[in-house]
């Protein structure tokens, strides 16, 4: 570095030397080499304000609390005069390093404060999790000195992360009256604001009113749509974006969910080459999105080569090509990868557990899971959390090891939640244990969760056993609740265009075409052995009514429907935002063999693979 060499070369030294090259390592973000330079400065001169606000910032940047005590030691025996800006610089990196009793200390004792000095300190408490002592100390803001726009955005990510809509809207009305609701980074926030505390209407209003849009409201609109799960406003917004702004990473980023959550191709590889087109492919978060996508679009070999083509890998990316593998049934290759990711020296985080573990669960592997399990704490001191043990009873449970999975169960240090009856309750369904299954129901229904599929759960139970008082009773709960539950739905995109079905549907294009072929395919497996499990008509009607029930399946209407649109041999890829019930599971393996078709349904917890009366779950699902 030439400057360094000039310096080195310099006989004598003032304090304009030493603070001009401290500052130039500053402002090229090489803080550690700055602060070496300031302890060396100590033994030659005495530095000045400049200086030590300059290493202060350093300090806060680098989170080094300590030489940053130092700093503001050495200023004090010094006694230097802190104005404002050098206390606020203090309060800051106070702040950055997570002392936000000393960031308080200094902002006390300030004779005179100014709106940096404030937003300094209310930014600490949001940042670090203290949000009451953030509107405490904005209300006392108020008292002395007129909040500015940076206050207001501070208080409105506050509103977003504690999703506070009454806040939200306080703040926006103030901000109205102040006329800073015109400003381009307020209207970003309250955009942001607005969809994380789920009204989407709102949102849109403002965004729609807004003068003037950069590249941040268009990304932040635009994962809003994924935050709501609006697919097709999502899209058009992208439509909309690309005549205004050119797209950044952030955007691809937005992007690629929605094309994940209902499994677009073609979108999907659109955006894709957009990635490569601008350059984009290559930053690991955009790559590790790609394979995150394609294997939720139904194609697990595009995901392999995205993950083979990218020079960097983080423990994110392996996380996400083990995920795949575990959701696609390849538990082997799951753990493979999990070795080889340890083997290149990545160190698996809690996430890449829970995916080696799911993806054991859903193969079958069950020693292999629980090794897993247990190396997690043993290799890498990693507490296991709520999600590792539901994996673990799920893991258990599937292999038709009920009463071992209880006992696990028992023996956990933390308290069973929703989530882990519910794996163990899935067992017992699918394994035809309801005496086992009616007693997790119970401490379902005494949870009082707000998830409502796991009352859906118990209630199927208590239906499977003809216990109709029961069920009747927990549906009303359920809707005393106020809790909803998703209505089955599955969709196939034909010709570039996606087909939706309902469970029962029957006001769709070609109605009576499918409701015909349905007929046909159900005789011509009934030849072949199939006999419809009726435990799964999960209402207190006659077997007729029953039967008639599980033919209206939305899968099997979006199957039929697929049937009777696209050339034969061609495969089908059906979505489905439920699991698939054990009849359809059935169902569809014979129906793959009688068309002779490749049939790929995802559903909520995996892909199944249907060829030639197979699955690729192998019945682990």
């Amino acid at each position: 570095m030439d400057a360094r060499r000039v310096f080195n070369e310099m006989v004598v030294k003032d304090p304009v030397s030493w603070n001009t090259l401290i500052c130039g390592y500053c402002q090229m973000e090489l803080f550690e080499e700055s602060i070496e330079l300031f302890i060396e400065m100590l033994r030659r001169c005495r530095p000045d304000l400049l200086t030590v606000t300059s290493i202060l910032r350093a300090c806060g940047l680098l989170q080094e609390l300590e030489f940053g005590k130092f700093v503001h030691d050495y200023m004090t025996r010094s006694g230097f005069e802190c104005d404002v800006t050098a206390s606020n610089i203090l309060i800051d990196t106070y702040a950055k390093c997570s002392d936000l009793i000393a960031a308080r200390k200094v902002f006390d004792t300030m004779k005179y404060r100014d709106s940096v000095s404030w937003n300094t300190l209310i930014n600490a408490y949001v940042q670090t999790g203290s949000y009451s002592e953030g509107v405490k100390l904005f209300k006392k803001m108020m008292l002395e000195l007129k909040p500015d726009s940076i206050t207001y955005i501070t208080l409105l990510s506050l509103s977003t992360r504690l999703r506070e809509m009454e806040l939200g809207e306080e703040l926006h009305c103030n901000l109205a009256k102040l006329g800073f609701d015109s400003d381009l980074i307020v209207g970003n926030a309250l955009v942001d604001m607005y969809a994380k505390c789920g009204k989407m209407d709102d949102s849109l209003k403002v965004f729609e009113n807004m003068r003037v849009r950069d590249r941040v409201t268009w990304n932040t609109v635009i994962a809003a749509c994924v935050h709501a799960e609006d697919c097709s406003l999502g899209f058009r917004m992208i439509n909309r974006m690309r005549n205004e702004v050119l797209p950044d990473k952030a955007t691809m980023l937005g992007i690629l969910p929605i094309c994940s959550l209902i499994a677009t191709k073609r979108q999907g590889k659109e955006v894709h080459a957009c990635c490569f087109k601008f350059g984009f492919e290559l930053a690991v978060p955009v790559g590790n999105a790609l394979i995150e996508m394609y294997s939720k679009c139904g194609n697990l070999m595009y995901s392999v080569r995205v993950f083979e083509h990218m020079k960097t890998k983080d423990v994110v990316t392996w996380t996400a090509l083990i995920s795949a593998y575990g959701m696609y049934g390849g538990g082997k290759k799951a753990l493979r990868a999990f070795e080889e990711m340890e083997a290149a020296g990545i160190i698996p985080d809690h996430v890449a557990f829970v995916a080696v573990i799911y993806a054991c669960s859903h193969s079958g592997l069950v020693e292999e899971g629980l090794s897993c399990f247990y190396r997690m704490k043993k290799d890498y001191s990693i507490e296991p959390r709520i999600e590792h043990y539901a994996c673990v009873v799920d893991l258990i449970s599937r292999s038709g090891k009920l009463s071992k999975a209880e006992e696990f169960i028992s023996s956990m240090p933390l308290k069973p939640d929703a989530s882990i009856w519910g794996a163990l309750l899935s067992a017992c369904r699918a394994s035809g244990d309801l005496k086992v299954a009616e007693r997790i129901s119970q401490h379902i229904v005494q949870l009082d969760s707000d998830d409502p599929g796991y009352y859906i759960l118990a209630s199927n139970v208590y239906a499977a056993l003809g216990r109709w008082d029961e069920v009747r009773m927990i549906r009303k709960s359920i809707k005393a609740r106020g809790l909803k539950k998703d209505p089955g739905c599955s969709w196939i995109e034909i010709k570039n265009r996606v087909y939706a079905f309902a469970t029962g549907d029957k006001f769709f294009q070609q109605y009576e075409e499918v409701k015909n072929l349905l007929g046909v395919l159900n005789n011509l497996i009934a030849k072949e052995g199939y006999v419809a499990d009726l435990q799964y008509a999960l209402h207190d009607v006659e077997e007729d009514e029953k039967m008639d029930l599980l033919y209206g399946h939305s899968e099997r209407l979006a199957i039929a429907f697929g049937l009777l649109n696209t050339e034969p041999g061609t495969s089908l890829q059906i979505l489905k935002n439920l699991r698939v019930c054990g009849d359809c599971h059935t169902w569809t393996k014979h129906i793959s063999k009688i068309v002779k078709r490749e049939i790929l349904v995802r559903d909520a917890n995996r892909f199944h693979i249907f060829q030639d009366g197979t699955c690729s779950c192998g019945d682990h699902w």
